[in-house]
Order: structure tokens, then sequence, then C-alpha cells
């Protein structure tokens, strides 16, 4: 049979599936504030999915005794060796993700234990681990993201009743509201008609729950009201014609594929990255967006640089300036270009002047 290198929660052994339930819920009034009570649905999710990734390299070697506890299981050996086979499998920085997540659990599940070796693994994984995509080779300005979006609405709603309307429109509107409002791939999935997307009277709002985002910090934002037209016309109209292309089934998912079915984070990347493509020759992730939409508003109106951890969702302004912020970078690069624009003028130029005279 074959493993899945993530092991589901429901398949944990046991005393594992007791520990996890634990550390996150408060069982009486007498016990304690529990470790994990406060983690949000998706940091949960990112535990649990690097802790899944290690039962699974356990059970793969033979070395998964269902009746040792977490801690006895996490020898300096096997780590050293689960650490080895991700990197010959997984990016760098996927790399020191999935161990951290692995070592928050286990912080977790036996909080009693002296983890600090874990924490120096994973400080050394995240000092060599590097980038696997050039952020500044792929950046573009968040009003020309914005202008894609709007551009490819504008041309769904002259197509008709066509089918590749719909996916035109839906496209459109996914670059548009991610330009707009840069949330993480995982949110921008799960958005529901009525639940996280809803109208107010003037505008469409998105808005997720502390226990929805990464962070566990709430999250609002207002779509500005020149979308409203759009997105009247994709619930009306685009939307329904993807739906009847599935089997029947009822859903209150915001994106629906070309089967008719809510998509996955997998396609609404894909489709991001093929339209960017298409528009400016290099694609954009979504995850991009939000670097594009932190860099893009320091560089237009720097005196306002506080307000973008309120537009990424953070806590505070340190995470978006360590992470997200390109603009220094941003503006040389521009200056670069419009460097190399004048000499070229320049040239041209003067080509033109010795034609002329040759003439």
């Amino acid at each position: 049979m074959r493993i899945p290198l993530c092991i589901k929660p429901e398949d944990w052994p046991p005393l594992d599936r007791l520990r996890w339930q634990e550390a996150r819920e408060v069982t009486s009034f007498l016990s304690g504030p529990k470790p994990a009570q406060k983690w949000g649905v998706e940091r949960r999710r990112i535990v649990e999915q690097g802790y899944g990734q290690w039962l699974s390299f356990l059970v793969r070697n033979g070395w998964l005794d269902p009746d040792q506890t977490p801690e006895e299981r996490a020898t300096r050996d096997h780590v050293r060796l689960f650490v080895l086979e991700l990197q010959q499998r997984v990016s760098s920085w996927s790399t020191a993700m999935m161990v951290q997540a692995f070592a928050r659990m286990l912080a977790v599940m036996a909080p009693d234990r002296d983890w600090a070796w874990l924490g120096v693994v994973v400080t050394h994984l995240k000092t060599i681990a590097k980038a696997e995509k050039d952020k500044r080779g792929h950046m573009v300005d968040a009003r020309q993201l914005l202008a894609l979006g709007v551009e490819l609405m504008d041309q769904a709603m002259e197509m008709g009743e066509r089918y590749h309307a719909a996916t035109c429109m839906r496209d459109g509107l996914l670059i548009a509201i991610l330009a707009s409002c840069p949330v993480r791939i995982a949110n921008l999935t799960a958005i529901e008609i009525g639940k996280q997307l809803w109208f107010d009277g003037d505008c469409y709002r998105l808005a997720f729950t502390a226990e929805e985002t990464k962070n566990t910090h709430a999250h609002e934002a207002d779509l500005s009201p020149e979308l409203n037209y759009y997105i009247d016309s994709y619930l009306r109209d685009h939307r329904h014609r993807l739906l009847a292309r599935g089997q029947g089934s009822k859903t209150d998912r915001l994106w629906i594929d070309r089967w008719g079915e809510g998509m996955g984070d997998r396609s609404i990347r894909d489709q991001i990255e093929k339209r960017t493509r298409d528009a400016f020759g290099r694609h954009v992730w979504p995850h991009l967006f939000r670097t594009i939409a932190a860099t893009s508003f320091v560089d237009h109106d720097p005196d306002k640089v506080m307000l973008v951890s309120d537009l990424l969702g953070h806590a505070s302004i340190q995470t978006a300036a360590k992470y997200y912020i390109l603009a220094d970078g941003a503006r040389a690069h521009d200056a670069v270009q419009s460097a190399l624009e004048i000499r070229r003028m320049a040239a041209v130029a003067r080509l033109k002047g010795m034609n002329g005279a040759k003439s």
C-alpha cells in the first residue's frame, strides 16, 4: 500500500491524536490555558501538515512505534535524517517551514521537554534557505495588475454568453480583487458568498475571522465601488454559467472552475500565473501580490507606510518591512530602466543623424 507523504490527523496514532486534542482544547474549567488554543485554522493546518510529513517519514522507514510518545520518537538522528529527506524533495525554504511546523507541534504536544536544540535546527535551516523565486524579476506595479483585471472583465462583457466569457470574467475578477485586497491564497480560495464576501449597500466587503487567518487577526477590507458592476455581473450571470457545467451540486464558493465545482488553490494559482504571463511576459504568483501591494504603496505614497500592515492584515509594520516591502529595490530598478531607455533613445537619434548625413 502506498504511504502518503503527509499523514492526515485522523490517521495519526491514538496517543498523538490525544496529545494534539489536549494541546488545543479546554476540557474543564480547572485546566489552564492550552498552548495551541488561540491558533487559527490556517496555522493549525500548517502545523498538522508538518507533523503529518514527520509521521509519514517514520512509517516509510519502519520507525513508527505507536506505543512511543511523540517526544520519544523525535531523536536527533531521526530528525537529522528527516531534514535530509526533505532537502532532497522540496526547496530549502519549504524544508525550513516544514521542520518549523513539526517543531511547533512537538512543543505543544510535549511542553515540558526542552526543545531548544530543535529550535537551533530551524534557525539554521532558515539561515541557509535560498529563495527559489526571484521576486524582483516578476514585479509589476499594483496599478498594472488592477488594470489587467479590469481589462479581462471588459473583454468578458464583450463576449456575450460564450463559455470563455465566464472564465475570462472570473479570472479578471480574481486578479482585480487580489490586487485590491492581497489576502493569502488560502483565504482567497475559501471565499464564500454571504460569509467572507458581502455587500453593505455601497460596496462589497471581504471579512475574515481570526480563526480563518494565518496570524489569528481578524481582517476586513472594502473593495472599490468601481468593482460593484463587475461583481454583480459575475454573480448574476458568469458564475451561474460555470455552475451549470457541473453535476448540479450547490456551493456558496465564489470561485467556480470549468467543471462547475469550487476552485482549489492550485487551479486559482495556475489561472493567475497564466493571465499575468500572457499580459506581462512573466508570471505573477498570488503571494507576490502582497509584496507588490506593499511595495507599490510605499513607492506611490511613502508618507503612509504605516498603513501597509493594515493592507496586508499584519499586526505590525515590522513584518511587512521584513518580508514584503521591496520599495528601495523597485525604485532602483525603475531608475536603471529609465537610464537604459534614455541611452537607447539617444542611440536611435544618433543613428538617424548618421543616416541623414549619408543621404
